[in-house]
């Protein structure tokens, strides 16, 4: 873990509280200049940085990342971000923002960043170490759009087409005669290797999708097809391979899949995948379950006074709250135009009332940074036991909220304080 922190007592007490729960290597910096050292001299897991700093701030680390093209997990840890500035960070690249002390929320982010980290690795390993002897005339295969390209039982390549020379960016004559070590770097070479000795001692076919960088430097999904080839004789002759790029039916199906969960304005799931999560935590009967409604008070106001683009920047606003308050197993969406919901498995009473607590405070804090865009929500809560049925459960929920919201004094923009407040009998 690389910590990006001026204060040696806050960095110790944080790291003494993650070994709690890692087996934690670590190392703190302040400056641009030692930060830039220590991304050369170790192979980080994730960066935890603070966010102002005298010499160094987040924005400035997130934006030498970039130039080193790191795809590091980072996470904010801060004792005075506010919410635009966690806005600005989200923007540049920072995974999420928790305020310092906050250990339940850290270390399950830590963890969720860790893991989906781990996914992004896994699928830039290209596995590939693609061969072909000049079985065809070169003419014919460089009349092929896909890569093609053949080694023998060593490892030597024999030849490519034009289509792998633009994949590699390299001519042929620097190909021919050279490994796969000579092309890649050391550790995805010897994985390479090994695939191709899988496939070799069985003489077979290998077909298998991976992600790896084309000479453009994008990264891209693509399919490898592999097949060993013998020579006149029948003696093991090589291994001929293929390229198929999916990147655009990749990322047309990620971005499919994430328009059908998130909403469009806040990032935050949507109402379907949270009425998804909702039927699968009942038959799953994982219970007690919590439900939390939330509602933007005065969002058509600001729409009519300012302008719907004031009102989304409310409702953004709102969201951000939102989900910095609750845990990061929660499952926080938009179901509505200024309302939102929040699903807490295993989650009684007590756990909500504290998160709710928690909102209270992250509500006030931010108002008193933000007086002329002050925020007020109401909300309402219910708790489902094991029988309930969750749909009920939100329509309590729902209910809670309104009567919520009808019991406030303040009913207008000019006169109202920006607050919170919620009810759950």
């Amino acid at each position: 873990m690389l910590i990006i922190e001026d204060s040696e007592d806050d960095c110790f007490l944080l790291v003494r509280a993650l070994k709690q729960e890692f087996d934690l290597s670590n190392e703190r910096v302040d400056t641009a200049d030692t930060f830039r050292a220590a991304l050369l001299t170790r192979q980080w897991d994730i960066v935890l940085s603070d966010y102002f700093m005298p010499q160094f701030d987040a924005l400035a680390a997130l934006k030498i990342l970039q130039e080193q093209e790191k795809d590091l997990p980072f996470i904010i840890v801060s004792g005075k971000i506010g919410e635009l500035e966690a806005v600005r960070a989200m923007k540049g690249g920072a995974h999420d923002y928790i305020m310092k002390g906050d250990q339940a929320r850290l270390i399950p982010a830590i963890r969720r960043e860790l893991r989906e980290a781990a996914i992004r690795a896994e699928r830039r390993r290209a596995e590939h170490d693609l061969h072909e002897q000049l079985h065809f005339r070169q003419a014919l295969i460089d009349s092929i759009p896909n890569p093609i390209f053949f080694a023998n039982p060593d490892g030597v390549f024999l030849g490519c087409n034009r289509a792998f020379e633009n994949f590699s960016g390299l001519v042929q004559s620097q190909i021919v005669g050279k490994t796969i070590f000579d092309i890649v770097p050391r550790s995805l070479a010897e994985r390479f290797e090994e695939s191709d000795r899988e496939l070799f001692r069985h003489r077979g076919t290998q077909i298998y999708e991976s992600s790896i960088s084309f000479a453009d430097g994008a990264i891209h999904d693509v399919i490898f097809y592999k097949a060993t080839f013998n020579n006149v004789d029948n003696s093991l002759g090589g291994l001929v391979g293929t390229i198929l790029d999916i990147t655009e039916r990749k990322q047309t199906e990620e971005k499919l899949r994430y328009m059908s969960t998130h909403d469009a304005l806040t990032g935050l799931y949507n109402r379907a995948y949270f009425k998804e999560e909702m039927e699968r935590l009942e038959q799953g009967r994982q219970f007690p379950v919590s439900i939390v409604v939330a509602d933007v008070d005065r969002l058509k106001n600001v729409n009519d006074t300012l302008g719907h683009a004031a009102g989304d920047e409310l409702i953004i606003r709102a969201a951000l709250l939102l989900k910095g308050a609750f845990r990061a197993e929660d499952v926080v969406a938009r179901i509505g135009g200024d309302e939102f919901a929040v699903l807490l498995p295993s989650a009684d009473t007590v756990a909500v009332d504290e998160a709710l607590h928690r909102l209270a405070a992250r509500l006030k804090s931010y108002n008193e940074s933000n007086v002329e865009a002050a925020l007020s929500m109401s909300l309402g809560a219910a708790t489902a036991v094991k029988g309930d049925r969750l749909e009920e459960t939100l329509r309590l929920a729902d209910k809670r909220m309104y009567h919520d919201k009808s019991t406030k004094s303040c009913v207008t923009a000019e006169g109202c304080r920006g607050d919170i407040s919620f009810h759950q009998p």
